[in-house]
């Protein structure tokens, strides 16, 4: 892997700025290309991380046979095609969270992955912070035994998306908080667990203190917020929330992942950093011990373990089949919410 690989960015806008800060940093890429259909997105980008290359049409960086690898950072309606128009040109890919808007298409993803041989690895760049790197370490060295249950979440106070629209577009995104904020936040847990099999989920999910129009009618076709407790065949557990709009105390607003296992406990995102509890007294006081935090953290490890998986050395996580499960997950939440009772997973 001496020479460079050459890096076609679909799609100019916030995530895009960081896959390019993430390749940079990782060395061993060359950010060849970026498309965007706005001029102006596409410029700025360009400029700032020397890029040669701009296209208003991402299909002409996809046909481009001298891009090794893409990025696909658009809406989550264009993931699917995309994606698989890169992969059957013979690319390595890198898309953006959630997989699509909807399962049949993750499956689509999975299958074009497996039948090009490519890697297509997912940016749930939850699982490349640091305080999570330091966690899932922890737990592989046995510090806590074994894992039970995970509490994770991510609740906005107010933060509803804006911009182009589309992610209030169930056509569109596919979901809403809960998809756009839970499913990081499940990809994190779910991995703290050791990617069990799911098995059963409760959810509920609902558009409370969503904008509405001038009639009162909520403008979004997505839920603004969500609650799920997913069930593993291996008897483990993860409570999931996320929303957009919540009433809550301010010191509330964020995101929580607690651990919760046979000897111990971590809590990732305390202000003092990742923090690991065990040697419990029979008061439930226990021994609290700072997690030390990796180097490279974000987008450069994520790009880093990109680097170890087209060369073979590792295999993406998650990857198209961690993708499928995902969304299986989501779904299954999606079918509870609406249906008001429990439902099978896969």
């Amino acid at each position: 892997m001496s020479q460079a690989i050459r890096v076609g960015i679909i799609g100019a806008g916030r995530p895009a700025q960081r896959h390019a800060e993430g390749y940079r940093a990782a060395g061993g890429f060359q950010l060849a290309a970026v498309a965007d259909p706005l001029n102006s997105r596409r410029t700025a980008l360009a400029g700032q991380f020397s890029i040669a290359r701009m296209c208003a049409d991402a299909k002409e960086v996809i046909d481009d046979p001298r891009i090794d690898l893409v990025s696909v950072c658009l809406p989550n309606d264009l993931h699917g095609p995309l994606v698989i128009a890169a992969l059957k040109a013979g690319k390595h890919v890198v898309c953006e969270t959630p997989p699509a808007n909807a399962l049949p298409y993750a499956k689509k993803m999975a299958a074009a992955a497996e039948k090009s041989g490519k890697t297509l690895l997912y940016a749930a760049q939850r699982r490349f912070g640091g305080a999570e790197q330091a966690a899932v370490q922890a737990i592989a060295k046995g510090y806590i035994g074994e894992v039970r249950h995970v509490r994770a979440s991510w609740m906005r106070t107010r933060g509803t998306p804006a911009g182009t629209g589309w992610f209030a577009d169930k056509s569109r995104s596919g979901g809403g908080a809960l998809l756009d904020l839970g499913l990081p936040m499940l990809d994190l847990g779910w991995a703290m667990m050791g990617q069990p099999e799911p098995q059963s989920v409760f959810a509920v999910a609902a558009n409370h203190l969503a904008p509405t129009d001038a009639t009162g009618v909520p403008e979004n076709s997505v839920e603004s917020v969500g609650f799920a407790l997913i069930r593993f065949s291996t008897g483990q557990s993860l409570e999931l929330a996320a929303s957009w709009t919540i009433n809550q105390p301010s010191r509330h607003q964020g995101t929580v992942c607690r651990v919760h296992a046979s000897e111990g406990a971590i809590d990732l995102y305390t202000p003092e950093g990742p923090m690991l509890s065990r040697k419990f007294d029979e008061k439930g006081a226990a021994r609290e011990t700072p997690l030390k935090l990796p180097k490279v953290i974000h987008y450069a490890a994520m790009m880093r373990h990109l680097k170890r998986c087209i060369a073979g050395m590792e295999k993406p996580q998650p990857g198209p089949a961690e993708g499928v499960i995902l969304m299986q997950m989501m779904e299954g939440i999606y079918k509870r919410a609406e249906a008001g009772r429990s439902v099978q997973i896969g």
